[in-house]
């Protein structure tokens, strides 16, 4: 696990939409891991940080966020558990995209007219996709 002091330091540097990008990614990242049967010591340790980073938004504390964070904290505690692996993979996949939903990242780097069909149904290459075109706005300032 990272230094927590020098993490919180840097992750609330950013503004809020960053922010709030920044944890969709982890949850990204946290879903391809699992998929990928990525060391279960570092998902525990990715669980945590994502867990860490929900804590410091607490400028855009919402109910959805807590129960977020509390679920992610409850696997944190089981994992890793062979049989409920897929379901950790949907999960983190689906927090993923509802947060990036709320950084209002999506509203300025997708072209055209607004998407109507819901970010929980779209495929992981999609999501991806949002999520690199949001980190290219997030470094291009």
């Amino acid at each position: 696990m990272r230094d927590l002091k020098r993490m919180r330091e840097r992750f609330i540097r950013d503004r809020s939409p960053i922010r709030i990008g920044n944890l969709a990614s982890d949850l990204l990242r946290l879903s391809k891991w699992t998929q990928a049967r990525h060391n279960d010591e570092a998902i525990v340790d990715l669980m945590r940080e994502i867990a860490w980073l929900m804590e410091w938004s607490g400028d855009l504390a919402s109910p959805e966020l807590a129960d977020m964070q509390r679920e992610i904290c409850r696997w944190r505690r089981v994992w890793p558990v062979e049989q409920a692996r897929s379901i950790l993979v949907f999960r983190a996949l689906q927090m993923s995209n509802r947060i990036l939903e709320w950084s209002g990242l999506l509203e300025k780097t997708t072209p055209g007219p607004k998407r109507l069909d819901s970010p929980v149904s779209s495929t992981p290459y999609q999501a991806e996709g949002r999520l690199r075109r949001a980190y290219r706005v997030r470094n291009d300032k």
